[in-house]
């Protein structure tokens, strides 16, 4: 009591002065410890000096500590601050690039849902057309095609007969052209003769002048040789005439048959141009259900170069590697080295192939959703199919109870926080029995175990795991084939020829594992449930889960491709037809094109006998006039060479002929008169027969356009399943198009929803770091305070204590060290295993065989250090634990692990880059009633061996026995 007094003093002391103090715990609780009566004082006060110094030097360090501390903690606060303004920094700027990607997915969602929305239109327009495809309305369109076969003919006549109409009325007015254009002339020649007779007149008088009989003697002369001459002219007139109307019929003709040549290379052509569309139209279509063809080949080929696939590059020599590893006294002792390169060839060369979609997909490995589950377990299946399809196996079938027990049992790893490079068991064995299946061990998992530093998962990395488990365990890691016999469905020791039908699925879960640092193993499970293990199938499902396998790839790609054929050989064919109608085409085109210019050639041949025809016409009026000319000249020479009475005769004639010719003049005009009349009113009649003719036309246009209808009805109704299937193809195309849209906009939606997340958990980091920087600023002072305070403390101490009782103390403590590693070492050789020189010997003294010690380690007969064990100061041989082994404890824990599991060497195989795990653990004995264990038997142990066994932790990280069973 009196030591605890004199403390409290001091403490005290202390406190009155202003200084305050912070006790060490560890010194408190040293200093209350009561002493023995026989304690002397002055070692009490010496104890106390030593223990007050220590107190407040722990208390300076504390301090020192505490500052340094709370100065890193506002530092590392500010840093905190700034870095989470920068992350609100980036966050905002994150959500606004994703709220542009949205905006942009949703664009595309949009042109591609109407896309999938015309598709849609017309599928049911030729799912429609399709139902209307009887026997009666395909008859029916056909007879309707007839109809309006006759319809384009009938029109086609009726227009003929309007187009010759109009020609006919053509002709005719070209006929009252003609005839106004004589009226004209007659006209022009009455005023002529009218003048003439005028002239005569005037002549008459003027000859009654005998000055003028001479003249009027040499004008009957001449007149008379002009009569003469325009005789002469006529003659040759008539000739040009007789020979133009000859050339004019030749001419006539010529344009007959050429017209006739362009009719019907016009018809040709009409009727080619008509087959020559109906070819490309054709063709076209088959061009689009060809084209749809090949993308359903495409896009099964693209799927089926991303399938990740495993092969056996020699069946038979795999077959005789499993038979190899069951054959002899012991598993594997007839597995020859060709055996082991050959599954090391099989391992090596089959790898995953990584998916970018995948990739990109996020998972929580210890928490999977229904549908992660099952497409895992699809994926999974899928594989071992392949393996169990070339080995001639029965295939395994994911079912809907499959995937339950696969969900049951990775929830039991994760609920029994299952941490061990083994199988849960218990947890397996609560699924089993919570399915219906048959329980009490694990009669259902394989797991290959992955070790990674991240806890981060996508959907690639599980898939990955799992193809890689799928080739480790079929490739007979572990130097076993235990794996692949429950993979494949084989029971142990048959032959691999034999194999039964497995409800199969997969799952994954994650656990740490601590060692000198923290380790994150994925582990990736298998699931095979055998028929004959359920016992209440009320409670396991057998409803296959449908999924695509790369099978039924293959066979979609295989009828895709016969489609394919198919519609290639519709389509050259089509193309043909299409060529051929082209050419026929550009072929008539031409001949249109020779007729036309032969056409053009007949017109421009001048027509003669108009020309002809007034030109003798003329010719005979100038004869008609110069006669009467002639007559009255010789009447004016007769008059002239005659008597008064006679001239006065003449000239009475002269008037009577005026009087005639000015009549005729009337007459002449009256008759143009009549003649334009008749022009205008067959000009109206050509423009009504013309309207008509258009009317006709256009009436045969419009029979043709409904003929072409019905002929399209026909064909669709006859192609109705083509059409059907080339729009289900286009449909297809288009929602294959959309999906993954879809898929994208919902994904950047998450995103954009997480990163918005992210953005108010940034804000919120924000105000937290703002808080937590101002109260580390606030600690950091106070601990300014406390060091000040614990500083002069201390020196208040040094300055009162003597140098001479500093020595003491420290040479008191160092008696007291060597005196209790003395004891300790003492202690050390009676209770176990210790250091002796370069040797280690137990408790009795007796060396441990194959065990020395150099630079501080044991070393083991192989030169290596000898793992989980050390020498502590006191000489001691020590787990990692710290507890000092034996020979009691050594053998009392071999006797420990025996009656669970024995543990066999680790062995570790590299697929794909990965190191992955696996073990051999000697199955427990069969209990009763119970399928037996597999595993090899029991191996003898040296003392060292017995050791390593008992000694869980000198195993190491990837020592840990793993019991594997089927």
């Amino acid at each position: 009591m009196k030591k605890k007094v004199l403390t409290t003093t001091i403490a005290t002391g202390l406190m009155a002065a202003g200084v305050l103090t912070t006790q060490n715990p560890a010194s408190a609780k040293a200093d209350t410890v009561p002493t023995g009566d026989n304690a002397t004082s002055t070692n009490e006060v010496a104890t106390q000096k030593s223990d007050a110094k220590t107190i407040a030097q722990d208390n300076v360090n504390t301090a020192q500590t505490n500052l340094d501390k709370a100065k890193a903690d506002t530092q590392s606060a500010s840093d905190s601050l700034q870095q989470a303004k920068a992350n609100e920094t980036t966050a905002q700027k994150a959500v606004d690039e994703q709220a542009n990607k949205v905006s942009e997915a949703q664009n595309n969602v949009d042109k591609a849902q109407a896309d999938v929305t015309t598709a849609q239109n017309e599928l049911t327009a030729a799912q429609e057309n399709a139902k209307n495809a009887t026997e009666a309305n395909i008859q029916a369109a056909k007879d309707n095609v007839a109809i309006q076969e006759q319809n384009v003919a009938t029109a086609q006549d009726q227009a003929k007969q309007a187009n010759d109409a109009v020609t006919e009325q053509t002709n005719k007015v070209a006929d009252a052209q003609k005839a106004v254009n004589d009226a004209q002339n007659n006209t022009s020649a009455a005023q002529t003769d009218v003048n003439t007779a005028q002239k005569t007149v005037d002549d008459a008088k003027a000859a009654m002048d005998p000055a003028n009989v001479q003249a009027t003697v040499d004008a009957a002369n001449k007149a008379e040789a002009q009569v003469n001459q325009d005789k002469q002219n006529v003659a040759t007139a008539q000739n040009n005439l007789d020979n133009a109307k000859a050339a004019d019929a030749t001419r006539q003709t010529n344009i007959d048959n050429a017209q006739k040549a362009v009719n019907t290379a016009q018809a040709n052509v009409d009727f080619s141009t008509k087959q020559a569309q109906e070819m490309k139209d054709q063709f076209n279509k088959y061009q689009g259900i060809k084209d749809a063809a090949q993308k359903e080949v495409d896009g099964l080929n693209d799927k089926l170069s991303n399938v990740n696939t495993i092969t056996i590059s020699d069946v038979e020599a795999y077959k005789k590697a499993f038979n190899d590893w069951y054959t002899g006294s012991k598993r594997g002792e007839n597995w020859t080295e060709e055996d082991k390169n050959f599954l090391n060839d099989f391992m090596n060369s089959n790898t995953y192939k990584g998916n970018a979609a995948d990739k990109n997909i996020t998972v929580d490995i210890n928490h999977l959703t229904a549908d992660q589950i099952k497409e895992l377990s699809l994926f999974s299946a899928d594989l071992l199919n392949q393996v169990r399809n070339q080995l001639g196996l029965p295939k395994v079938i994911v079912t809907e109870g499959s995937l339950k027990l696969a969900k049951d049992v990775t929830d039991n790893y994760v609920s029994d926080n299952w941490d061990k490079f083994d199988h849960d068991v218990d947890g397996i064995s609560r699924a089993a029995a919570e399915n219906g299946l048959l329980s009490g061990g694990n009669f259902y998992e394989d797991a290959i175990f992955s070790s990674d530093f991240s806890e981060a998962s996508t959907m690639d990395d599980l898939k990955s795991i799992l193809y890689t488990g799928i080739v480790t365990m079929i490739g007979g890691s572990g130097d076993e084939m235990l794996h692949a016999a429950g993979l494949l469905g084989v029971d142990f020791g048959d032959d691999i020829s034999t194999g039964k039908e497995q409800y199969f699925s997969a799952g994954t879960s994650m656990f740490p594992i601590k060692e000198d640092q923290m380790w994150i193993t994925k582990m990736g499970h298998f699931f095979n449930v055998s028929k004959d293990y359920i016992r209440d199938s009320a409670k396991f499902s057998t409803t296959e889960v449908p999924g695509t396998s790369t099978e039924d790839l293959v066979t979609q790609l295989n009828t895709a491709k016969a489609k394919l054929a198919s519609a290639t050989d519709a389509l050259n064919k089509a193309k043909d037809a299409d060529t051929q109608a082209q050419q026929i085409l550009a072929k008539n085109k031409v001949e249109l094109t020779t007729a036309q210019d032969n056409l053009t050639k007949a017109q421009n041949v001048p027509v003669q006998t108009e020309i002809a025809q007034k030109a003798l016409t003329d010719v005979q009026n100038k004869l008609a006039a110069d006669t009467k000319i002639n007559e009255d000249a010789q009447a004016k020479k007769e008059a002239a060479l005659g008597d008064e009475a006679a001239k006065q005769k003449v000239l009475d004639q002269a008037n009577a002929n005026l009087v005639t010719a000015q009549k005729a003049l009337t007459d002449a005009q009256n008759k143009q008169k009549e003649a334009e009349n008749t022009l205008s009113a067959e000009k109206s009649k050509l423009a009504s027969l013309q309207q008509v003719a258009n009317e006709k036309e256009q009436a045969v246009k419009d029979a043709q356009a409904t003929l072409d209808d019905a002929k399209n009805k026909l064909e669709a109704l006859e192609n109705a399943p083509l059409l059907v299937k080339a729009a289900e193809d286009k449909l297809a195309a288009a929602q294959k198009i959309l999906d993954p849209l879809e898929n994208t906009l919902v994904s950047e939606n998450a995103k954009l929803s997480a990163l918005k997340q992210d953005l108010a958990d940034a804000q919120a980091a924000v105000d937290q770091a703002q808080k937590n920087y101002d109260e580390k600023s606030a600690i950091q002072t106070k601990a300014q305070t406390d060091l000040d305070n614990a500083k002069k403390v201390l020196q208040a101490i040094y300055d009162r204590e003597a140098l001479e009782a500093q020595i003491a103390a420290q040479e008191k403590a160092r008696e007291e060290a060597e005196k209790k590693a003395a004891e300790e070492k003492a202690q050390a050789e009676k209770n176990g295993y210790h250091v002796d020189g370069n040797k280690v010997v137990d408790e009795n003294g007796n060396q441990v065989s194959n065990w020395t010690v150099k630079n501080g380690q044991i070393i083991d007969n192989k030169g290596k250090v000898v793992s989980g064990l050390t020498i502590n100061k006191a000489g001691a041989v020590v787990n990692k634990a710290g507890q000092q082994i034996n020979s009691k404890n050594v053998v009392d824990n071999l006797q420990a692990k025996r009656t669970q599991a024995p543990v066999a060497p680790v062995v570790q195989a590299k697929v794909a880059g990965k190191t992955f795990v696996s073990t051999v653990v000697v199955p427990e004995k069969a209990k009763e009633n119970a399928l037996p264990q597999t595993g090899e038997k029991e191996n003898k142990v040296t003392l060292v061996g017995a050791i390593l066994v008992g000694l869980g932790s000198l195993v190491g990280l990837f020592g840990l026995g793993r019991k594997k069973e089927y």
